[in-house]
């Protein structure tokens, strides 16, 4: 096992410091994507007129070493400006697979407007991406490797994102877009030969609606998540079950993703926390003892800039 860690260790970073145009992996992904959703969508934000914190850690392919592990931790929030329909964010994101570290630190807005019977948010984001790699843990046959670096090499570049959330009722469909800019990080050189890394855009689609069932305290909430950068593209397909009563919400649910795995969530909220996990069975690949953990917990308070009472327009069911 240690042979094999070493040998795919060495593999991607002499594809990295062989190529000009490496493409960087896909964007991480989090099993409660709508918890997180102001990562993909800037646009998604000011659902309940409150402020929002969201945490979630995700640790794949559990068991194997060096495997993926990423956190991110956000907050948005409606701002007293042209009677809420403003709204700001900001959000960070750190991922670690193997002896790559990727780092980005982001900033939301969005314009809420009216639309026919709903609204529409109009979202733009802003931020820096840092991409590293971590030479000094390379354990090579041969010593002072020239190809190889030693050391830290790590690059930093602008990132831009866009993105559009329009919600009619318990509806909403959002799509977005990531990486708009085409980033191009440099990581420095290695025997002579640029280390570069190229950033392609990512496409993203989400949608959902909550379905009321003749008990009051029930009701269901079917959504999905679709990304892609048009070589590879990620289908999410979600159901949850929720129960209310006397201001506590249990849900459970599962996720289907064609091709790739099978999800099993829980989790409830009392007193405006929210807290969920989820662990994912892969049906390929690495099989489903060797899936991932996802931790998830929010938190909502009102905000109330002008006098008491002003923010009285909130849904249990914008968790």
């Amino acid at each position: 096992m240690n042979t094999m860690k070493r040998f795919v260790s060495i593999t991607l970073f002499a594809c990295l410091a062989l190529s000009v145009n490496l493409q960087a992996q896909t964007d991480a992904h989090f099993t409660h994507f709508l918890e997180v959703e102001n990562l993909y969508n800037p646009a998604a934000m000011n659902r309940n007129e409150r402020a929002n914190v969201a945490g979630s850690l995700s640790m794949q392919m559990a068991g194997y070493t060096n495997a993926p592990v990423t956190m991110f931790v956000g907050a948005n929030m409606p701002v007293p400006l042209g009677k809420y329909k403003n709204s700001v964010g900001a959000a960070l994101l750190n991922e670690t697979l193997g002896l790559f570290t990727n780092r980005r630190l982001l900033f939301n807005y969005a314009y809420k407007m009216n639309m026919g019977k709903g609204w529409m948010n109009i979202g733009v984001q802003g931020g820096v991406m840092s991409e590293e790699f971590n030479g000094g843990r390379l354990k090579m046959e041969t010593q002072n490797d020239p190809a190889f670096p030693t050391g830290n090499e790590r690059g930093t570049v602008g990132d831009l994102g866009a993105g559009l959330l329009y919600v009619r009722g318990d509806m909403w469909l959002g799509a977005s877009a990531q990486h708009l800019n085409f980033p191009h990080v440099e990581f420095g050189k290695t025997e002579g030969k640029n280390i570069d890394m190229y950033i392609k855009p990512t496409l993203y689609l989400t949608g959902g609606c909550n379905i009321a069932l003749r008990n009051p305290l029930l009701w269901v909430q079917p959504c999905f998540l679709v990304e892609s950068d048009l070589d590879f593209y990620r289908v999410d397909l979600s159901v949850r079950g929720y129960y209310q009563y006397d201001g506590t919400i249990l849900y459970a649910g599962a996720i289907y993703s064609p091709g790739t795995s099978v999800t099993a969530m829980i989790g409830g909220k009392v007193m405006d926390v929210l807290i969920g996990y989820a662990y994912e069975f892969y049906t390929s690949g690495v099989g489903a003892l060797k899936g991932s953990h996802d931790l998830m917990v929010t938190w909502q308070t009102d905000v109330d800039f002008f006098k008491k009472g002003r923010n009285v327009h909130k849904s249990v069911r914008y968790l």
